[in-house]
Order: structure tokens, then C-alpha cells, then sequence
């Protein structure tokens, strides 16, 4: 049977007949039509590249407009450094994000360093996120699941805040959906996936430590499914290899912490204020009903999604419920002793969120699903881009930012270029 194409007719139907004169151009329309086949993607990957598409041109839209502020302006200082002086920088503080640094110094010697330049792969890497997420739906519950969750990760907000931030987090995300991805991959006994599943669990620790919260979210979701013994110990093992290969970062930005500022201590409201950021960075900016309105809907919908979860794939379950939770809850639980609770280091659980209402979507009524989506609409808090948290062209810090003068909330950045950024 022909595969499906775009338009929903046979790639057969769209391709004119090929009626050769002899057997040479008979050759030479069958590997023209291989091509051809090979070029049109099937209705799986235009999932995938729709997602990536949309995410990208919401992060690059009005990229460069907002000023540099505190700790873009120390990646800015960085990737201007000779590679000596970089190496010596990390040898003293910011050995944690070294692997970014890294990144933007060579990112400055290709392309030179302005804010465009710096920016432009954070939101590659929220283009990879929402591709990423759009696979990992179609594996937890097919090409529908699919398309919601990939789309929705890419027009979230905070997902495009990030894309036009020149720091790391974007690259957490995305390593993170990817992580996810190898790990469902092998839990489904594709063996082929765990050195993979390894190196990126490295790459998540390397990218920011906080991510390595994730690998105890992957661990419930092995429990919940119960896999076979070569399975579950082929899985430990990558876990266990992943988390050494960064043992000597965290050694390194131990003997560093005095260098990172600490984060506003954890209060009664801290979840509710979580939860909004997720949805939407400006919180800030937003009226009191309206993020009312959006938690309610959120919260609603998980709700509603564990109502009817024997309609909904119960690895999608799985997979979004501890991936969402169990992070919060354990660096929540670190910030009891030391205030580390800053929601930039909990951005790789906003793919979580937008996996399980997409899941959500998928089992409510036609009508219903359009009323999901125009509750959980971005609002733009600033006019300057569409999803942009920040004040754009003026110079002027957003107000979020240390500059304000003020203690800054826990979803930004609170280094200085002088000591370094958290």
C-alpha cells in the first residue's frame, strides 16, 4: 500500500505516471521516483519538522530586540576571550557551564559575537526540543500525540523566552527530550539506544547539573513499567555511566560554589509560582485572574488526563507524570537546607507539561480540544516579540533582573559578570 503523503493522497497519486520509450529511461524514472520518495516526507516526520519549524521562527522573531542583560552579557564576555583565557576562567569559577562556554567561544570564532550570534543557538535548540518531543509523542501514543505535544512545547512562552536567551537552558531541554526519547527507545528493548541514552544523560550533566534530576524521573518510569532483567540492567548501567562521565564537573563546581549566588528560599507559594512560569515567564507582567485561569486549566487538564487515563497511552503516563513531578520535588527538597529552588534549572520539565496536555487533548471531544487550546493561547506579556519576556531596544533591564535592585525572583539569573554565572 503507498505511504500517505501531506495532502492525504498516496505519494503514487501526486507523481505524475512514468511512461518510458525504453528500458534506459525506464532506469532512470525508477531512481527519479526513489528520489522523489525519498524527499517527501511521510506524515510522521512532517510532524516533527512542523514542530521544529514553529518553534524556530517563534525564537528567532525579535531575537536580537532585547538588550543583553547580566548573564548573557558574561556568555558575551566569554566567547570575546583568547582560548587560554577561557580555559583559565573555568579553572577558577563556571567550570558547570563550561560545556556552553565552550560552544559560544567557537560559535564567536565562526560567526563573530553580538547577541544575535549568541542567541541564535538557544533557539536552535528549542526548535530541537519541540522536534524532539513531537518523536517522543508519536512513540508514546502515535503521530496525533505526536503533532499536539510538539507544537504546543513550541509555542509555550517560556519555551521561546528561552530560545532568545543566550545561556544553557535551552540546550537542557533539548538534550533532555532527547534523553527521554533513548530512554523509551531501550525501555522498549532496542538495545542499540542505551550508549546513546549514556552519552546524553553526560551531556545533560555537563549542559547543567540540575538536569541529572531527570535520570531520577527516568528511574520511576523504569519502575512503573517493569521492564525484563537485561533491560532494566542494561538501563542502570547506561544511568550509572552517564552520571560518572560527570562526576569530575561536579567535583570541580563543588570546590566553585562560592562563586553562585543563592536562589529566594522556598515559601508556601513557590509551587503555585512554579507552575505559572511553565506557562507563561511573564508572570510578572500578567493580571492575578489570568494566571489563575491558566494554572486552573492546566491542572484541570492533568486532572482530567488521570480521570481517563485507560483512554490515554499509559506510557505517555508514565514517562510525563515523573518527568513533571519528580524534579520539582527533590531540588524543593534540596532548597530546605540551601536555597537552590531557581526555575531556569527546572526548564527541561516544560516538555513534561506540554506531553501530558497534549495527552490530555487527545482523549477529550473535537470541540473540547479547541477549547483546551484557546485557554492555554500565549499571551504576550511585552509587545516587543511575540513571546519575549523582556524589555526590548531600550537598554533597560527587564524586570526580572538584578539590575532592578532588588532580590530577583527565582525563575532568572542572579550572577554578575564578575563572579560568574549561576
Amino acid at each position: 500500500m503507498a505511504q500517505e503523503g501531506l495532502l492525504g493522497h498516496s505519494r503514487h497519486a501526486i507523481l505524475p505516471k512514468w511512461r518510458p520509450a525504453d528500458s534506459a529511461a525506464s532506469g532512470m524514472g525508477t531512481s527519479l521516483l526513489r528520489i522523489i520518495r525519498t524527499l517527501l516526507p511521510s506524515w510522521d516526520r512532517a510532524t516533527v519538522w512542523a514542530s521544529a519549524l514553529v518553534g524556530l521562527g517563534l525564537g528567532l522573531w525579535g531575537i536580537a530586540d532585547p538588550s543583553a542583560w547580566t548573564d548573557e552579557i558574561v556568555t558575551l564576555d566569554v566567547a570575546h576571550r583568547s582560548w587560554p583565557q577561557l580555559m583559565e576562567l573555568l579553572g577558577h569559577v563556571d567550570a558547570v557551564h563550561g560545556l556552553h562556554y565552550v560552544l559560544m567561544y567557537l560559535v564567536g570564532q565562526a560567526a563573530g559575537v553580538s547577541e544575535f550570534t549568541m542567541r541564535l543557538p538557544s533557539a536552535v535548540a528549542v526548535a530541537v526540543a519541540a522536534a524532539g518531543l513531537s518523536w517522543l509523542g508519536r512513540l508514546l501514543g502515535g503521530p496525533r500525540l505526536g503533532l499536539y505535544a510538539g507544537l504546543l512545547l513550541a509555542v509555550l512562552p517560556t519555551a521561546s523566552r528561552y530560545a532568545q536567551e543566550a545561556r544553557s537552558f535551552a540546550f537542557v531541554m533539548a538534550v533532555a527530550v532527547l534523553a527521554t526519547g533513548a530512554m523509551v527507545k531501550a525501555l522498549s528493548g532496542h538495545a542499540r539506544w542505551v550508549a546513546g541514552y549514556a552519552v546524553l544523560i553526560a551531556l545533560l550533566g555537563w549542559f547543567n547539573v540540575m538536569g541529572l534530576l531527570l535520570v531520577v524521573a527516568h528511574a520511576v518510569t523504569v519502575a512503573l513499567r517493569r521492564p525484563g532483567r537485561r533491560v532494566l540492567i542494561r538501563l542502570l548501567a547506561a544511568q550509572a555511566v552517564g552520571i560518572t562521565a560527570v562526576i569530575p564537573l561536579l567535583i570541580l563546581g563543588f570546590s566553585q560554589r562560592s562563586a553562585v549566588g543563592e536562589a529566594p528560599p522556598v515559601t508556601a507559594t513557590t509551587p503555585y509560582n512554579y507552575l505559572t512560569w511553565l506557562l507563561t515567564p511573564g508572570q510578572d507582567t500578567l493580571p492575578t485572574a489570568l494566571k489563575l485561569l491558566l494554572t486552573l486549566t492546566a491542572l484541570t487538564a492533568v486532572a482530567l488526563l488521570i480521570a481517563r487515563r485507560r483512554k490515554t497511552p499509559s506510557l505517555a503516563l508514565a514517562v510525563g507524570a515523573p518527568w513533571l513531578a519528580i524534579p520539582p520535588l527533590l531540588l524543593l527538597g534540596l532548597s530546605l537546607d540551601q536555597p537552590l529552588f531557581a526555575y531556569r534549572y527546572l526548564l527541561f520539565c516544560l516538555p513534561a507539561l506540554a506531553l501530558l496536555l497534549a495527552a490530555a487533548a487527545t482523549v477529550l471531544p473535537r470541540p473540547k480540544q479547541l477549547l483546551l487550546a484557546l485557554l492555554l493561547t500565549p499571551r504576550s506579556p511585552y509587545p516587543t516579540s511575540p513571546y519575549a519576556s523582556r524589555t526590548a531596544g531600550t537598554g533597560t533591564p527587564p524586570p526580572c533582573s538584578p539590575h532592578c535592585g532588588a532580590t530577583p525572583p527565582p525563575g532568572t539569573e542572579s550572577s554578575s559578570a564578575a563572579a560568574g554565572a549561576t
